[in-house]
């Protein structure tokens, strides 16, 4: 066993440098054998694309027979930069949800790709004929479901390091297991669900009557049994802690009610139950931090000659796991689209009476263990279907997607104001994983083309392809950061005096861009101008780390080693 420690931190960073890579490593001295001294070293060259010094981020696109991957913003300008090509003839193209590999399929199975300057194969998953495939979050498991293999596997899991076989499903059982889907809605892939957290302790799926809950030590059912719920319809995960939502529809003759539970894993203790008269379907909204959970679903009226649109909102970590009815001030609006704020207090609802459309923003309030909700404004809007939140929350974009108008609304929750107005008809919206910036896609006639913008409406590039199949960013890991210490940062960053003095030529480009760009650009009152260096900041914090670490001490098996 051999010793690892380092004398130099930084807040709750300890910096290991390894062959030249650096990583950072939580909570100080740590124990590694041979076979983990490999894995860290793997994982750094795997991430190494993290440690970029200007904290960008990369995206893929991919055309027929083509997969490219650039960083988003160039070294000295404001195009994308190249950062590794393939000529390659997947069947589909996906990242893992931290970004570390690139996932394909193929007729005979499944290929991860990773690497610090280019991506190589890493390992080979064998599935003839895999349509769809799934990662973990924590990436340590791979799912792949291949429907035409006739007398084989229709699903499989696997190791993601060691290409090992965990769990098989044939086709005989998954037929039974989906025996009656035409009756349960909203099933779709990934058949398995994790568990929210990045452990993937616990993965499950749904059946007729009962909802299988697996534990990834043995890949056994927890307990041996499947939680059994008649009639359950659909059930999601916490995305951080090990809690399940189910959902149980009205029976026929609607003697029994429909219900909403919250069950813990593994005991599978019922935590709170939410009866609803009438009900036969419902969408369930989890809020990023597992805080909150808004059930919306249709409710009769008094006469039942009608049903209008409600939600009832769980505040989760509250004592007592308290249940508020939340309705919009006209009942008879139909609900267009719901999204809750990520990391935050806020959603945002498109709804719609005839010809009108609205988008209303509210905030969640709590006072003697009650949740209340505060409306903070109406937009009025031509056309609106919808909602695309930053992934660190404040900045959304309204969007009227393709076929329906083609406005892009940037806006900013916090100031209550516009930032922007564009049009585009756009097929998709996704946002970088840092939150600068956002992307709309288009894809017409084999053509497709990618429109880039700053998070507050500025255009930066546009990218035409021809056979376009894809564009999507690199994930990131989530950040290691309380809700407090972000908290924190941002207040710092808000005592700032603004100036841009400080500033180098490159950051100068990347976030005022042009002088003629930017002239036309108004910001709405309540707009503090520092937020548009926040992510400047933040990555500025970070780089600190490394220039404070001239000198590193390494012991290993009681000999110190210096660099200089």
């Amino acid at each position: 066993m051999r010793q690892f420690k380092s004398t130099h931190s930084y807040r709750n960073y300890v910096f290991l440098e390894l062959n030249l890579l650096g990583i950072f490593v939580q909570y100080g001295s740590i124990a590694i054998d041979l076979q983990s001294w490999i894995n860290i070293f793997l994982l750094v060259h795997l991430q190494n694309w993290l440690t970029d010094k200007s904290v960008r981020d990369q995206f893929l696109i991919h055309c027929f027979g083509e997969i490219e991957v650039y960083w988003n913003i160039g070294t000295g300008h404001l195009k994308p930069e190249l950062f590794d090509y393939r000529v390659v003839y997947p069947e589909s193209v996906t990242w893992s949800p931290s970004g570390t590999y690139l996932a394909t399929t193929f007729k005979k199975g499944s290929i991860i790709w990773g690497g610090t300057t280019f991506f190589s194969p890493l390992m080979f998953y064998d599935h003839k004929l895999v349509k769809l495939i799934d990662i973990s979050p924590g990436e340590k498991y791979l799912v792949s479901y291949s429907k035409f293999e006739i007398n084989g596997a229709v699903l499989k899991i696997f190791d993601v390091e060691t290409g090992e076989v965990k769990m098989v499903i044939d086709r005989s059982k998954f037929e039974h297991a989906i025996g009656g889907i035409e009756a349960i809605s909203q099933v779709s892939w990934p058949v398995f669900r994790w568990s929210g957290r990045n452990d993937d302790k616990y993965l499950a799926r749904i059946e007729k009557n009962a909802i299988y809950i697996y534990e990834t030590k043995t890949f056994g059912l927890i307990d041996n049994e499947p939680l059994k719920a008649e009639n359950v319809m659909d059930f999601c995960w916490s995305p951080t802690d090990p809690i399940i939502t189910l959902f149980v529809p009205t029976d026929d003759d609607e003697v029994q009610p429909a219900r909403v539970s919250l069950i813990q894993v593994p005991s599978k203790e019922e935590l709170k139950r939410k009866n609803l008269n009438g009900v036969r379907d419902c969408k369930m909204f989890w809020q990023s931090n597992g805080e909150y959970l808004a059930v919306m679903f249709n409710q009769f009226n008094e006469t039942r000659d009608s049903t209008y649109q409600r939600f009832v909102i769980f505040g989760i970590k509250d004592p007592g796991i308290p249940i508020e009815d939340f309705e919009l001030e006209n009942n008879n609006d139909m609900i267009i689209a719901f999204a809750w704020e990520p990391k935050g207090q806020r959603f945002a609802v498109i709804h719609a009476l005839g010809e009108r459309r609205n988008v209303s923003f509210y905030s969640v309030l709590k006072a003697h263990n009650r949740l209340q909700f505060s409306k903070l404004v109406t937009l009025d809007v031509e056309q609106a279907g919808s909602l695309h939140w930053s992934p660190v929350g404040r900045f959304i974009i309204v969007a009227a997607m393709k076929g329906c108008g083609g406005d892009l609304i940037f806006y900013d929750a916090a100031a209550l104001g516009t930032l922007a107005t564009e049009n585009f008809a756009a097929a998709n919206i996704e946002w970088s994983p840092t939150g600068g910036y956002v992307a709309a896609i288009s894809d017409e006639m084999d053509v497709g083309r990618v429109m880039i913008w700053s998070f507050f409406g500025v255009l930066l590039c546009q990218i035409p392809r021809r056979k376009f199949k894809q564009f999507c960013w690199r994930p990131r890991s989530s950040s290691s950061f309380s809700m407090d210490e972000m908290q924190a940062v941002l207040e710092a960053v808000n005592n700032l005096d603004g100036s841009l003095a400080n500033l180098n030529n490159e950051d100068k480009d990347v976030f005022t861009l042009s002088m003629e760009q930017c002239q036309t650009w108004e910001a709405p009152e309540g707009w503090d101008r520092c937020w548009t260096e926040i992510s400047r900041m933040m990555n500025k914090n970070r780089n600190a780390a490394l220039e404070e670490l001239e000198t590193k001490e390494v012991t290993l098996d009681g000999q110190t080693l210096v660099e200089n």
